[in-house]
C-alpha cells in the first residue's frame, strides 16, 4: 500500500506506542510482556509475523479482533487491534499497512486500514499464529456472542 508521506506518520507511531504502553502497565501486564484481553485471558496463539504479500483473506471476530489467513486457509493468524471499528465486518475495502517496510505483519508499526467515507489506519497490536482447534474456537465463541 501507498503511505501518505506526511511527518504526522512518526508521531502517530510514537503516541500509539506510549499510549499501548501506558495500557500494558495499567492493566498489569507490564511485567510479564504479554498482551492480554483482561489480566486473566491471554490471547490464543503464539506471536507470530505474516508475510504482507501472502495474505489471501480474513474472517472479523468482533470490532476489534480478525482471523487472518496467510498464505493458505490452514494458515492462521489472529490480529488484534488497538481499537475498535464499528461495523468492521460490514466494510468491503480492508488492507494492511506494512509501517517498517519489511513485507511482514506483525504489530506495533503496522496497520490495518478501512476505507469507508474516509480511510481509518488502525494500529496492530498483536498477531499471533492459530492452531486449527483455536480458530474453531474462536469462531465458535464469535458466533455466540453475535
Amino acid at each position: 500500500m501507498k503511505r501518505n508521506n506526511s511527518g504526522s506518520r512518526p508521531l502517530a507511531i510514537a503516541m500509539s506506542a506510549a499510549i499501548s504502553l501506558g495500557l500494558l502497565g495499567a492493566s498489569g501486564c507490564a511485567a510479564t510482556g504479554t498482551r492480554t484481553k483482561s489480566a486473566s485471558a491471554p490471547l490464543p496463539g503464539k506471536p507470530a509475523c505474516l508475510w504482507l504479500r501472502n495474505i489471501q483473506g480474513w474472517d472479523v471476530l468482533d470490532s476489534s479482533t480478525m482471523i487472518v489467513y496467510a498464505p493458505l486457509a490452514k494458515d492462521a493468524y489472529l490480529v488484534k487491534l488497538f481499537e475498535p471499528v464499528p461495523d468492521l465486518s460490514f466494510h468491503d475495502r480492508v488492507g494492511f499497512d506494512d509501517g517498517d517496510h519489511d513485507g511482514q505483519i506483525c504489530s506495533l508499526g503496522d496497520d490495518v486500514i478501512v476505507r469507508g467515507s474516509f480511510e481509518q489506519h488502525v494500529p496492530i497490536t498483536a498477531v499471533r499464529a492459530l492452531t486449527p482447534d483455536q480458530v474453531k474456537q474462536l469462531k465458535a465463541a464469535a458466533k455466540a456472542h453475535a
